[in-house]
């Protein structure tokens, strides 16, 4: 039986344990003020982590260390980029142990002190550093830089431009700016990297006028324009000189047979840019070959021998097309050595020379172009003597003679823009002679040109450029040219007929042939109204068949070109640059040229298409007239009720 009253007595004693429990306290005030703080200190130390100016381990954000010789850039892909001991730009796939060391160069016992490594007893091993440890730190610290794209950021040796418009002169060790010289660096948002020096800029002395020396030199040559080319010789080197800063960059065509004195020209060049250093050049380039040597560089480019023969070639097309690009600055695929088929800008200025100058060049590229055309060297003179060590120092003093005046340029440049214009140089031709022109001014003359003498320079150069400009052409001009020179129907009674010829007689020209024109009937010598009307029919049912007509006579004439890719005008159009259709963008582009409002229907071909005025092809009108053949031939079969009903 159990003991009640012993139980009793536990209870009442739990009970009054309870009943005596103490009370949970309040939170202390100051404790939790404490609390809060080191909360807050702890989110302050996280943001720093995250983006902040020191890491959890203290060194500063994208850096390896404090102070650090080499300089983390950033990644792009599998590559983080630095820039070395000296400065120059490396990009790095694997942190291996000999990378690493090649980046911190003669700085190695820094390295090994930054990042030791232990032996098993603790002590710090010579000469050893912790590969582990600071590849981590490596691309760590690039990983924090953020992205990074070398094309656009990085600028090597030679002239450019901030965003101020300030002249900036990298010569590999050493960069030349308003402010002074400084260490290669980074620069509003630009890097400069240490590269091998190139010839720094020297400033002549008080009675040497390196402008004046180089102007006499180029008048030795014979030149074409014997009054004019060697002040555009003198720009031109300017040009060459201080090509990435500008904003438009003309290329230029030395051209003159043999021993006419090209090469000697090409070596003179050579030595104002300060030889081998200072310039790009070749005589038989690659394009790859070409962007691999320049880099990020903007050094001027002077290639010899590029003939015509070649110039069909991929190769020679290829380096063509660069000049064109880079005369603006335009994006080109390139490679090097660590960076192959990366894509970049070129900022180069290109110097040609041949006995010919290619006649296949497209408008866009003979557009950017100014020709120097040599005559022969008089038998008399003396052989050519250029010092190399002369010249060089002639070509540093002209440098700093115009990086000196660069201030000037934007004015300068606006003056002669404005002047050549008003003598009927404009657009992409007024880029190009008011570019050379203003350098060789900038060159000569620290002031600026006066009015009388911007307008007779320019009056001369409008004369000069004119011969230039009438072969220039355009892409419109030169499918037009393409078509009507085309062979059509050429076995009429043996005779070789051209679209042209057709074309003429479609249109009633006084001077189209007369055996087509009589259709191979005997006319007594006499071509009346009503047979060139009867021979405009027969005419225009011929072109109909292959996707052409005329509509009016004589001056007023217009050729109708259809847009649809009919059989007959892609056989007129084979082998050229419209093959594929082409031709109806480059036709809608001919002055004066209209698109029908709606479709036309030639020989039961319905087609759309545009009427180019016969007064819009290049010495159309003008065409002689014994230059056709005037035997007779067949006539041809009357015109289709279908082919008039299209009109």
């Amino acid at each position: 039986m159990t003991d009640t009253s012993e139980n009793s007595a536990d209870y009442a004693d739990l009970r009054k344990q309870l009943e005596n429990a103490p009370i949970k306290a309040e939170p202390d005030p100051e404790a939790k003020a404490k609390a809060e703080k080191k909360a807050a200190a702890s989110n302050k130390k996280q943001t720093s982590d995250d983006g902040g100016d020191k890491t959890s381990s203290g060194r500063p954000r994208g850096a390896i260390w404090q102070d650090c010789p080499v300089r983390p850039l950033g990644v792009n892909g599998e590559m983080s980029y630095y820039l070395d001991r000296h400065g120059q730009l490396r990009a790095v796939k694997k942190h291996e142990a000999q990378v690493i060391l090649h980046l911190f160069g003669d700085r190695i016992e820094l390295l090994c002190q930054k990042f030791p490594q232990y032996d098993k007893e603790g002590s710090r091993k010579r000469d050893r550093f912790d590969q582990t440890s600071a590849a981590m730190t490596m691309i760590s610290a690039c990983s924090e830089k953020g992205l990074f794209n070398p094309d656009g950021a990085v600028r090597g040796v030679g002239a450019w431009k901030d965003d101020d418009g300030k002249l900036i002169y990298h010569c590999g060790q050493k960069l030349i700016t308003d402010e002074g010289d400084k260490d290669p660096q980074d620069l509003d948002g630009k890097i400069y990297p240490a590269y091998p020096p190139i010839p720094a800029p020297e400033k002549p002395g008080a009675k040497t006028d390196p402008a004046t020396k180089a102007l006499k030199q180029f008048e030795t040559w014979s030149w074409e324009w014997q009054d004019t080319t060697p002040m555009i010789a003198l720009g031109m080197t300017g040009v060459l000189m201080l090509c990435g800063a500008m904003d438009w960059r003309p290329a230029y065509w030395l051209t003159g047979d043999k021993a006419y004195g090209k090469s000697a020209f090409q070596d003179l060049i050579k030595y104002l840019m300060g030889g081998d250093h200072g310039l790009v050049q070749s005589t038989d380039a690659t394009k790859s070959g070409i962007t691999s040597r320049l880099g990020h560089s903007s050094l001027p480019v002077a290639l010899d021998e590029l003939e015509p023969g070649d110039e069909g070639s991929g190769k020679e097309r290829a380096i063509i097309e660069l000049a064109r690009v880079a005369s603006s600055g335009g994006q080109w695929m390139r490679g090097s050595s660590d960076q192959k088929g990366a894509s970049g800008n070129v900022y180069s200025a290109f110097l040609f020379s041949s006995i010919l100058i290619p006649g296949s060049m497209k408008p866009q590229d003979r557009s950017r172009l100014i020709t120097l055309h040599l005559r022969p060297l008089d038998a008399k003179a003396t052989k050519l003597n250029l010092d190399p060590k002369a010249w060089k120092e002639t070509g540093r003093q002209l440098k700093w003679t115009l990086i000196s005046r660069w201030k000037t340029w934007p004015e300068r440049l606006e003056l002669w823009r404005a002047a050549l214009a008003k003598a009927g140089l404009s657009g992409r031709n007024g880029d190009n002679y008011a570019t050379t022109i203003a350098m060789a001014d900038m060159a000569l003359n620290e002031e600026m040109p006066s009015e009388d003498m911007r307008k007779g320079w320019a009056e001369k150069l409008a004369v000069f450029a004119q011969t230039e400009t009438e072969e220039i052409g355009s892409d419109a001009e030169d499918m037009l040219q393409w078509l009507i020179g085309q062979p059509f129907d050429v076995f009429r009674r043996g005779e070789l007929w051209n679209v042209a010829h057709w074309i003429m007689v479609a249109a009633q020209m006084p001077a189209a042939p007369q055996a087509l024109v009589a259709g191979g009937e005997d006319v007594g010598g006499k071509i009346d109204n009503t047979i060139r009307e009867e021979a405009a029919k027969r005419a225009n049912e011929k072109l109909a068949k292959v996707g052409l007509r005329v509509r009016g006579k004589e001056a007023d004439a217009a050729l109708f070109i259809a847009n649809a890719r009919l059989p007959g005008l892609r056989k007129l159009f084979e082998k050229s640059h419209w093959a594929n259709g082409e031709w109806a963008q480059s036709a809608k582009r001919v002055p004066g040229a209209q698109p029908v409002s709606s479709p036309l229907t030639l020989a039961g071909q319905r087609t759309r298409g545009v009427y180019v005025p016969l007064k819009s092809i290049g010495g159309f009108l003008s065409f002689p007239m014994d230059s056709a053949p005037t035997q007779s031939s067949a006539a041809a079969p009357p015109m289709s009720q279908e082919y008039e009903d299209g009109f």
